[in-house]
């Protein structure tokens, strides 16, 4: 974190800084909405806080919403969500490495022999670890193949320091499209319906992310063994994570970019004349994620690393000094959240 508070000490002598304004009720709101839309079919929400560094004030107004848990992936968050909250049940949901040295939480996702190992490893004597086993139901990113589970769920069962506690998958977070949701869905079910007829105990089963809420947002009734999703763009910005709508009840202005337009020019650009304005930020403060600009007009054309390049219609807003605010998507928000060029700012 050394250098955001470096940059933060530049701004004070009179830099500005793109800011990244959170409103924590509406985080509040947003965990409610998400909340009664899961606990309408007997589902519980596990928070999501790798997007906002877990930040605790962040992660207390999920908790505050009605959120039973909160999940992440970096040793740092999860250390500062422990430190700030000891009280809450915390998710690793980044795999256990076979090298160990990671924050073993109350609950750890594994997807392998070796990770069940690690995870086994870094419990304390007599006091054995949660796992869920982690399962690839089609995003083709982390998750133990459905032929290759049984390893897994062998290597737990032969192991004491270890206690089974579900099963859980991923989707819609690499290559997952919209048509494969239901299938990812039933596929973590049938594979909980399958280790319980062996006798493993399963309490729970995770079937997913923010992209699941979709299914419910249609109106679709969820399988009766799924027990909780994992959530966090749907409490961030107000959307399911896959076809991109509004989550009913949520806020989208949850989180907004505020940046400065640092250059505003006609250009002769596709054989015509073009108002152009250049913002302060680019895609070392937001990645290549998408932007929404509040006003009408506006409309990004290119990022550089430190540049993004915006047409105005005529009549749009927006001139040299003046300070233009956007909706981020989910990997402007992460980038944002984490580059030492954006202030966050909680109101």
């Amino acid at each position: 974190m050394l250098p955001r508070r470096l940059l933060i000490e530049e701004t004070e002598l009179g830099e500005a800084m793109t800011q990244l304004r959170v409103d924590l009720e509406g985080v509040r709101l947003n965990s409610q909405a998400v909340s009664r839309l899961l606990r309408g079919q007997g589902i519980d929400l596990i928070a999501v806080t790798k997007a906002c560094l877990g930040d605790p004030r962040v992660a207390q107004a999920m908790l505050d919403g009605g959120a039973q848990g909160l999940a992440d992936t970096r040793n740092q968050n999860l250390r500062r969500l422990r430190d700030a909250l000891p009280d809450a049940e915390i998710h690793r949901i980044y795999l256990a490495p076979k090298s160990g040295g990671f924050e073993s939480c109350d609950i750890c996702y594994v997807s392998s022999s070796e990770g069940v190992r690690a995870v086994a490893r870094a419990g304390e004597i007599g006091h054995p670890r949660k796992i869920m086993f982690l399962l690839e139901t089609g995003d083709l990113r982390e998750g133990a193949p459905l032929e290759h589970l049984d390893d897994v769920v062998n290597a737990a069962l032969q192991e004491s320091r270890v206690e089974i506690e579900g099963i859980a998958t991923n989707f819609a977070c690499f290559v997952g499209r919209p048509e494969g949701l239901e299938h990812s869905v039933s596929t973590v079910v049938e594979a909980a319906q399958s280790l319980r007829r062996r006798g493993v105990d399963l309490p729970r089963v995770s079937a997913g992310n923010s992209s699941t809420l979709s299914l419910l947002v249609q109106g679709k009734k969820l399988p009766e063994e799924v027990t909780e999703l994992r959530c966090g763009e749907a409490i961030l910005l107000g959307q399911d994570a896959i076809l991109l709508q509004a989550v009913p009840g949520c806020r989208q202005d949850v989180c907004r970019l505020r940046l400065e337009v640092v250059e505003e020019y006609t250009k002769i650009a596709n054989g015509g004349a073009q108002r152009r304005l250049v913002l302060g930020a680019g895609s070392q403060d937001l990645g290549s994620g998408r932007l929404e600009f509040l006003s009408p007009g506006l409309r990004e054309i290119g990022r550089s690393s430190d540049y993004t390049v915006v047409v105005a219609t005529p009549g749009a807003n927006g001139t040299l000094g003046d300070i233009l605010e956007a909706i981020p998507g989910y990997g402007a928000l992460v980038s944002a959240w984490t580059s030492p060029f954006v202030e966050v700012d909680f109101v």
